[in-house]
């Protein structure tokens, strides 16, 4: 039985990295984690999107390596051999950080309980669990990049894929891609409602089926650390907002306490103030309950599957994921980027 655990102390936080922030989806909490570990020989673990589009875990051993684990991946991903090479790493008296999923950070501590390691040994590994909403599967992503290649007319797929651009600040969630035709560079970037998958995605659609009865969407927490946007920060704690990003981050175990208040807090590579854990469920249902879609959405859902089985991409992505077709979307999209850039840095305060 993997133990949970309740937050011990809750925090706002931003990193300090400018340029590390820039490219987080959030506050840069990971980031910041990650720096620590690595300054001191140590060995992170992360979900890392490939240039075919699959998410993958990967280990890194400098920060010049840790762009690669950072922004969101709103697909599933393999962990692959890295519980193995994780328990390898902590065989040799290394720090490790694992960043993952909740049910990934349940099987990793699972199978290092099991692994035979020394009690010191194990107390080298520090867990990050994130805030999940539930992820889509790792086929339906690869088949919408190789419909938006087709539909582009690119000449060998999709690159860069960003979830989570701050090309207008944060939380707008504006996604970037690029790709080659006939040689010559196109670049693409909206918003979420522009976009059938990731639309899907926001609305909660097109998760695994076992996402949407998720036993881990609770504050009882199977990593030392949980860590998920700070949704509402600027009403409830004025003074911890940042345009740039503010993530929630839960210290759900001594051992994540004694990290953060004797490596992190007065280290000055952060901005961060004590926070409620109320404040942080207030946004964020998922600390709360699994998402919750509607029966329209499971038919469409299930309607998906067959278009998917049959090869029908077209069906999928241009009739039964369609685009936000509401009035502000519209009026967004007709909008020229410098005005959008305006607006939202008025609302964001900028």
């Amino acid at each position: 039985m993997i133990e949970r655990h309740s937050p011990r102390k809750v925090v706002a936080l931003t990193d300090g990295d400018v340029a590390s922030l820039e490219i987080s989806a959030s506050g840069g909490a990971f980031a910041v984690l990650a720096r620590e570990v690595l300054r001191r020989g140590g060995v992170v673990f992360g979900a890392a999107l490939a240039e075919d589009g699959s998410v993958r875990h990967v280990s890194v051993e400098s920060i010049d390596e840790l762009h690669r684990l950072q922004g969101s991946k709103y697909a599933q991903g393999h962990v692959g051999g890295t519980f193995a090479e994780c328990i390898k790493v902590l065989g040799q008296g290394r720090e490790v950080l694992y960043s993952g999923l909740p049910c990934q950070i349940h099987g990793l501590r699972a199978r290092v309980e099991s692994s035979g390691l020394e009690h010191e040994q194990k107390e080298r590994l520090l867990t990050c669990d994130l805030i999940c909403h539930g992820t889509p599967s790792r086929k339906l992503f690869a088949v919408y990049l190789d419909w938006l290649a087709d539909r582009h007319g690119a000449d060998d797929g999709i690159h860069g894929f960003r979830f989570r651009t701050k090309e207008f600040g944060w939380g707008l969630y504006r996604y970037y891609y690029y790709y080659y035709r006939d040689g010559v560079l196109h670049e693409v970037s909206g918003g979420a409602g522009d976009d059938p998958y990731y639309h899907a995605f926001s609305r909660g659609v097109i998760y695994r089926k076992g996402c949407y009865k998720c036993p881990f969407c609770t504050t009882e927490r199977v990593g030392d650390i949980t860590i998920g946007d700070f949704w509402g920060v600027r009403k409830r704690m004025p003074g911890a907002y940042d345009p740039r990003g503010v993530s929630a981050v839960l210290l759900n175990t001594p051992k994540a306490v004694r990290f953060f208040e004797d490596r992190i807090a007065d280290s000055g590579v952060c901005s961060w103030s004590d926070a409620r854990l109320d404040d942080v469920v207030a946004e964020q249902v998922n600390l709360r309950h699994p998402t919750r879609r509607s029966a329209e959405d499971e038919r469409v859902a299930a309607r998906i599957e067959r278009a998917l089985e049959a090869g029908d991409y077209g069906e999928v992505f241009e009739r039964l994921l369609p685009v936000d077709q509401g009035r502000n979307a519209k009026i967004r999209r007709a909008l020229p980027k410098s005005v959008l850039r305006l607006l939202y840095g008025l609302r964001n305060g900028r």
